[in-house]
């Protein structure tokens, strides 16, 4: 199923022409960040990434505002005195082969998914404020024990500091679920377990100058509800509660116009805050430097690749420590005006569920994700892509290693500026030394509104 995207419009008003190119530098990376993670979202019914995992690299996501269409097929929102408001609402059908996500006796069901979401986008002379907002609803057929409602309600904003800097800041909170076949998901359980995240970021960008930077820190908490098991009962998933504190610095300089190499030194620290009685802490805190060029989008590839070193380090010494070079960006090669390639990739660790004995998701993982996507635009209004993942997760604690295959193809039709249609499929297939293998195919079609 489908999750929700936030839009990617941005305009933050500056003065001098460095000051201008920065803001284009620093909006371009937020709508690709803001891509890589609708791949990793949408394209994956295993719902891989329903865990605290670190903020993706290299940047913290400034907010967006509204700018003017790029077409005439584009929303256009409604003026609502200094705000444009961008309402979307889209009804999904899908047929899922194994909903449990089991190595053998599959079970198959019809989902209907029901997603609405709004955009509240400030169009102020400088600075912003955004309000942003999603639901997705799941209704199962024949397993109404499965059914699901998950949310998203965000703030952002920035303020001005001079011609070439400002600070912003975000907030969000949201009401998830973790699907099946997920490390964290535990089994005999009757539905999917539930959960609460909190989040907030603040960073500082100086701009205006050939020499750049950026100071950006994050928290984000999760917790979880007790499960369901079948025959009666309930397990508790405390032992999952989490918070994840983030902090970076970046230094960026402009070599020639449009490219800038960067290096960025961040860490984070991850405290499990509601651990069973005996269970040895699996606190760990993660460091990373990486070197980076960044070409912004005039030019026929573009994006950005980076290398370094990441190291994660438990507080208890006993659990001992991982470290490995660090590799990734997106890259956005515009072949012609109608077809487009994208890559991306990305290493960061995620909590697990640490407990006595230590349960199969271990007591964090690593998880590296890397994505080719292909687009080709038949018609103005009438596009194709097709999307191929691979996702490997090495386990801490426990002998266990995951290897994933995700292939998505999808088609979409825009009627007008305000209706579309469309639908996809997606073959998903895990293989794994500790956890259950399984294979599982998505079929969905759609139509949706949006102004």
């Amino acid at each position: 199923m489908k999750a929700s995207v936030k839009s990617d419009r941005a305009c933050v008003e500056v003065v001098s022409d460095r000051g201008v190119r920065l803001d284009i530098l620093v909006r371009n990376l937020q709508s690709y960040l803001a891509a890589l993670c609708l791949v990793i979202v949408s394209l994956l019914p295993l719902g891989a990434v329903a865990q605290i995992t670190e903020s993706l690299l290299p940047n913290a996501v400034p907010p967006s505002a509204p700018q003017t269409p790029h077409s005439p097929l584009d929303p256009i929102g409604v003026r609502v005195g200094d705000f444009f408001w961008f309402p979307r609402a889209e009804l999904d059908q899908a047929y899922n082969s194994n909903i449990f996500a089991t190595p053998t006796g599959f079970t198959y069901d019809l989902i209907t998914a029901v997603t609405s979401s709004f955009d509240l986008l400030s169009n102020f002379s400088s600075n912003s404020l955004n309000l942003h907002a999603a639901s997705l609803l799941q209704v199962y057929a024949d397993h109404p024990a499965q059914n699901t409602q998950d949310g998203t309600f965000s703030v952002d904003g920035t303020l001005g500091v001079t011609a070439g800097s400002y600070l912003y800041g975000s907030a969000q909170l949201a009401h998830e679920h973790i699907s099946y076949g997920t490390p964290n998901s535990p089994g005999n359980i009757a539905q999917p377990v539930t959960y609460w995240t909190d989040s907030a970021t603040a960073g500082y960008v100086q701009g205006g100058r050939r020499f750049s930077y950026e100071v950006d820190l994050g928290v984000t908490s999760a917790q979880y509800n007790a499960a369901q098991l079948v025959g009666g009962g309930v397990l508790p998933q405390s032992s999952q509660d989490a918070t994840a504190y983030s902090a970076a610095v970046t230094g960026r300089y402009e070599i020639i116009p449009d490219y800038f190499g960067y290096i960025r030194v961040g860490g984070n620290l991850f405290d499990y805050t509601s651990l069973m009685p005996g269970v040895i802490s699996p606190n760990f805190s993660t460091y990373r430097v990486d070197l980076g060029l960044q070409i912004l989008p005039r030019h026929l590839i573009s994006g950005e690749a980076y290398v370094g070193y990441l190291v994660q380090k438990f507080n208890q010494s006993s659990l001992g420590s991982t470290s490995t070079p660090d590799y990734g960006g997106r890259l956005t090669w515009s072949i012609t005006p109608r077809t487009t390639l994208n890559f991306t990739g990305l290493l960061t660790f995620n909590t697990g569920t640490p407990g006595a004995g230590l349960p199969s998701a271990g007591n964090s993982y690593l998880s590296s994700v890397f994505t080719a996507s292909a687009s080709y635009e038949l018609l103005r209004n009438l596009g194709l892509g097709v999307t191929g993942t691979y996702i490997n997760n090495s386990f801490q604690g426990i002998s266990r290693t995951d290897n994933v295959f995700v292939l998505g193809l999808g088609v979409r039709y825009q009627v007008n500026r305000n209706l579309f249609l469309g639908g996809e499929f997606s073959y998903a297939q895990q293989n794994s030394t500790g956890g259950s293998p399984f294979t599982q195919n998505v079929l969905t079609v759609r139509a949706g509104t949006q102004f």
